[in-house]
């Protein structure tokens, strides 16, 4: 943990000031890990490649471009499973559980031989930024820790890339990402992020700062701000939208973020940092234009449950354009679901 609170503690003297400036320091290391799988197929990874600011307009053409060569690469059989009309109502199906508990449709990284599934993941990397690519790896490389299989992602793609509106889906246990191109914009909710364990055999935290970050900001509080934040002592069950097509603000419970001092606001603005450092850094910076705009008074962060460590807690943190739902009640408190909602793009809106 010393480590931790030294890496947030450079970001307090940074301040909150210049959102997308952060994003390096708010990000996870960026050399991915190989996922374990039979010594007959070959790791799930992707060729490194450089980090760079892309323009919206790049981020379209590398997506576009992978998508592609992913679809390309298939055969005619594997090409009319991983492919849905964007009309079709398997759009809007999504979910982090099992796939046992929730069937996936699309094409498997199972079913992919090793170049296949080197280009799959290539369109992932794609799509996001390395540090969420990194944590993508993190969470399929848990699987096997709970009975799950590293090979069981699904790969989707709705329309024709290089359409006018086309999307896809990289969906499994734990991990939800979709992508919605129109034009030069994209659109990137709902997206999920789920770990179980917190920590992994081998000792990896992979949503350390998502956790911690908020714990150290809620005990940071004096008694009256935090009878404020703390909106029920009891943790809540599960995030409150679910998988929830389409969503609308909650309850605005806790404060705003107007009323902490800078170095809580600093703490609020680097868990929004842990979500969009995920992101490619042009659509971080939309997001993160998008909230700043909206000024402190107008965000709010409220927890619920216990602030001790392997203890249920819940938190959100809600502007007038996006969501942000993180539970971590389930196993001991080692089994953390959190999911970013944008309330006008949600599965494209706007767009399709």
């Amino acid at each position: 943990m010393i480590n931790q609170k030294l890496n947030r503690r450079r970001l307090l003297h940074a301040g909150m000031v210049g959102g997308i400036g952060l994003l390096a320091a708010a990000c996870s290391p960026l050399t991915s890990e190989t996922v374990q799988q039979s010594s007959t197929k070959a790791p799930l990874a992707a060729n490194p490649v450089a980090s760079t600011a892309a323009t919206s307009q790049e981020v379209v053409a590398n997506i576009t471009s992978a998508a592609s060569q992913f679809l390309n690469g298939l055969t005619d059989p594997q090409r009319a499973t991983a492919s849905y009309a964007i009309t079709d109502p398997e759009y809007l199906r999504w979910h982090w559980t099992t796939t046992s508990g929730f069937p996936r449709n699309g094409l498997v990284l199972r079913d992919m031989d090793a170049t296949q599934r080197e280009l799959a993941l290539a369109l992932l990397r794609a799509s996001i930024s390395e540090a969420g690519f990194q944590k993508s790896m993190d969470i399929i490389q848990l699987q096997p820790e709970v009975g799950g299989d590293p090979e069981n992602y699904y790969v989707t793609v709705f329309g024709t890339p290089g359409d006018p509106t086309w999307s896809w889906r990289f969906e499994g246990h734990h991990l939800s990402r979709r992508f919605t191109i129109a034009g030069d914009k994209v659109t990137i909710t709902p997206f999920f992020h789920g770990v179980w364990p917190t920590v992994s055999e081998a000792g990896k935290v992979i949503m350390q700062r998502e956790e911690w970050a908020a714990r150290e900001l809620v005990r940071s509080l004096d008694a009256n701000l935090r009878s404020q934040v703390v909106f029920q002592e009891q943790s809540l069950t599960r995030h409150v939208t679910w998988n929830e097509n389409y969503v609308q603000p909650l309850e605005p419970v806790g404060a705003p973020l107007a009323a902490l001092n800078n170095d809580q606001q600093a703490l609020a603005m680097e868990i929004i940092q842990a979500w969009m450092g995920t992101q490619g850094e042009s659509i971080a910076k939309i997001h993160l234009d998008r909230i700043q705009a909206h000024g402190m008074d107008n965000i709010r962060f409220g927890w619920a449950g216990s602030m001790e460590e392997r203890r249920p807690h819940y938190y959100r943190i809600q502007g007038p354009s996006f969501l942000l739902e993180y539970d971590n009640t389930r196993n001991g408190s080692t089994h953390i679901h959190s999911v970013w909602r944008v309330f006008d793009e949600d599965f494209g809106q706007g767009l399709v």
